[in-house]
Parts: C-alpha cells; structure tokens; sequence
C-alpha cells in the first residue's frame, strides 16, 4: 500500500503516524494572523524529529495573491524586543545575528536571498557593505517595488531561478521563508546547486519548542527541530557548521557550507534524542489542545458583557480573540509598535499601553508565554494596580 505524499515527512519522506493536533471549528490561523477556512494538522516524523503541518490547499495561489507582509510601507517592521522602553526591530537585530554568525563579509560577494519578501535585511546588510551584490528571489511579484529601492532588475527572480545561477553564490541567506515551503528538502538541494563550491547557506527559521504559536500556524508547513534541520542540511549535501537556538529568540540560526569536492554527507541518527524531541512535541500539543478551552474558563469568570484589552496584534493576541465565546468583549489591542498605532487589527484600534482606557481593567495577554510576564512587567502603564492580567 502506497502512503499519501500529505503522510510523508517532508524532511526524510518517512510515513507519518497519526496527527499530533487538530484545530477546532474557527480556530485556524496564518502567520498573517488571519483567519483561513481549514484545519490545521500537526504531524510529528519519529525517524527525524520533524514536525510538519498537512499543507493548504492551493497554496501556491495564497503566497501569490494573499501572502503581503508588511507592505504597507518601506520602512514598516516588526518588533524583536522592548528593553529599557525602547524597542529594536526585528531587521536591526536579523543583521546583526548575521554579521555575528559569519564574521567577515566586507569583501565582495554574490549573496542571494531566497524567499526574500521586501528583502529589508538584506537591504540594510547591502547599505553596510557596498561591495555586496544582491541576488532577491520570491514566489509573488508584489514585492518588485522595494527591490527596486537596492537591487538592479537584473538580479532578480520570480517562481523559477535563471539557467545561469547555477553554482553561482557566494551566500545564500534565507529569512523565516523554509517553514512555508512543502518540498522543503527538493528546495534545499536547490539552494545547494545555486551556491559555489565553499560557499555558505545561512537561515534563520522558527524554534517551535520556543515559538509555541509556531505549532499552530497553518501555512507554516515545517516546523523545525535540530535534528530535523541536521538530516535536511545532509540530505542537500551541505556540511552544517552551527546551528544556534539562542542568537535570535523563538528561533534557529543555522550555518552551512558547500563542500570545495563532492563529498557525501554522513550523519548518524540519535534515536534517544529524536524520542526526546517527539515527547516534547507531543507536550505542545497537550498545550495548544487546552488553549481556547483555558481562554474560556477565564472569560466565564468575568461579569457579562465586560470589555477587555489584549495587548498584542500579531498571532497571539488574534487567537486569543478568536478563543473567545464573545469576541466583541475586545474593546482594543495594545502593542508597543508605532508602526501599528493608529491601525486597526481584527476591526478593533491598536493603542500603545499607555492609551489603555481607564474604564478597562482587564488585559489578555497576547504575547509568547516563555517571555510574557517579564515583557509585561517592563511595561509602566501595565502597572496600574487595579488590572487583571490572562497569560496562556
């Protein structure tokens, strides 16, 4: 009996057993933070360790047409973290991961970035280092504009790489774009053959055991652990040199190289640690099983028709919304990014915490459970006393 490519690992092609997660009714999101009408399937791979989430339908057509991250502007960004009251974002600290990770990149080079979206790391990498000559390849056209802002149009891509970028690159870098992609390993030997012998990969992904919303995130399609990330590296035939789960929160950086010859990548597999790594999933799973059922049991405490805060508007704060049995309790969202103040997330006004209403003494929190507490405990106008806080 043949096993359906939805039940194969898209790592090592092993069949997958049954899912570890399903959604509820209405309970599906994207990394966008929208809803999408689908279930999300979670599937752990126990000959790799990675997990991975049945693919939506006709999702080429959804990053063609609906995928369109912060393109309300050039310099709209996301926030990597708030310290002392001050925010950095997260393109700042991508670049700075990077030039940490690589050491010397002044001399020239050849980089292409894979995936790249606005491509505003790179951007700010080039603005740095003028000897760099930008490669940019996406799968939707709607980025060509900022592109333009740094990159001739000769040296881009859409959908299909040029016949003469073969062997090319002396850095490949890829941005939170790997854990979209279903082919994930027949893309990585890809990005291998567009790379020059001795040239290196570089990525950065999400950590799912530190990104908990990653588990959940329907159109992510990998969710990588190191062990999955060590057997996809080998099986493109590139040489892993670090893979770091601390230089940038809530996910991997990884570091690669092309060998100067052909050579076979062995590795050998740790079945104790990828049995580790599958038991920690299924404990996320137990987590996001509960989520909404916790959500509720807190609202059923509060009075009647008693509005609420969330501070967060990304993926958190939205499940938190669609959690609850009323959503029209959220009166507004609170979020520390200028760049959303004045917007609106899910209909209802994004305020910085200092703009939360007198009236409203009660804040969910939409926020990473691992650093929650202490982001809120950073924030002065979350020091009212009279308020009441709901962490996931």
């Amino acid at each position: 009996m043949t096993t359906s490519a939805a039940n194969i690992c898209n790592v090592c092609r092993a069949p997958l057993g049954e899912a570890l997660y399903r959604s509820a009714d209405g309970q599906t999101l994207t990394s966008l933070c929208r809803l999408h009408s689908s279930t999300t399937e979670v599937f752990a791979c126990t000959s790799c360790g990675h997990l991975q989430t049945r693919a939506i339908e006709g999702i080429d057509a959804f990053y063609d047409n609906e995928y369109d991250i912060l393109v309300d502007s050039e310099e709209e960004d996301q926030i990597y973290e708030m310290r002392d009251g001050a925010p950095t974002y997260r393109t700042t600290h991508q670049v700075r991961v990077l030039r940490d990770m690589l050491g010397d990149i002044a001399s020239p080079m050849l980089l292409l970035d894979y995936g790249c979206a606005k491509g505003s790391t790179i951007r700010t990498l080039c603005a740095q280092e003028p000897g760099i000559v930008p490669h940019l390849y996406d799968v939707s056209a709607r980025y060509e504009p900022f592109w333009d802002k740094f990159s001739q149009r000769g040296n881009w891509a859409i959908k299909y790489t040029p016949a003469n970028w073969m062997g090319r690159f002396d850095l490949v870098t890829s941005f939170f774009s790997l854990e979209h992609i279903p082919a994930v390993a027949d893309t990585l030997r890809h990005i291998a053959s567009l790379m020059r012998p001795g040239g290196r990969f570089y990525a950065v992904v999400p950590n799912v055991m530190t990104n908990v919303a990653d588990f959940v995130v329907v159109d992510h399609c990998n969710h990588f652990t190191v062990s999955s990330l060590e057997r996809l590296l080998a099986d493109a035939g590139l040489v892993a040199e670090r893979i770091d789960d601390t230089a940038h929160r809530g996910a991997l950086v990884l570091v690669a190289q092309k060998p100067i010859s052909d050579t076979v990548i062995r590795m050998s597999t740790d079945y104790a640690g990828i049995e580790r790594v599958c038991s920690q999933l299924s404990g996320l799973a137990n987590f996001w099983g509960s989520a909404s059922r916790r959500v509720r049991e807190f609202e059923h405490a509060l009075p009647e028709r008693k509005q609420v805060a969330i501070y967060g508007a990304g993926f958190y704060g939205a499940f938190l919304r669609i959690s609850l049995a009323d959503p029209e309790r959220v009166a507004c969202h609170l979020d520390n990014n200028p760049f959303l103040h004045g917007k609106f997330f899910n209909q209802k006004p994004v305020l910085p915490p200092a703009q939360l209403p007198a009236d409203l003494n009660t804040v969910l929190i939409g926020l990473n459970p691992a650093h929650a507490r202490h982001i809120v405990a950073d924030i002065p106008a979350l020091a009212r006393p009279d308020l009441k806080f709901f962490f996931l």
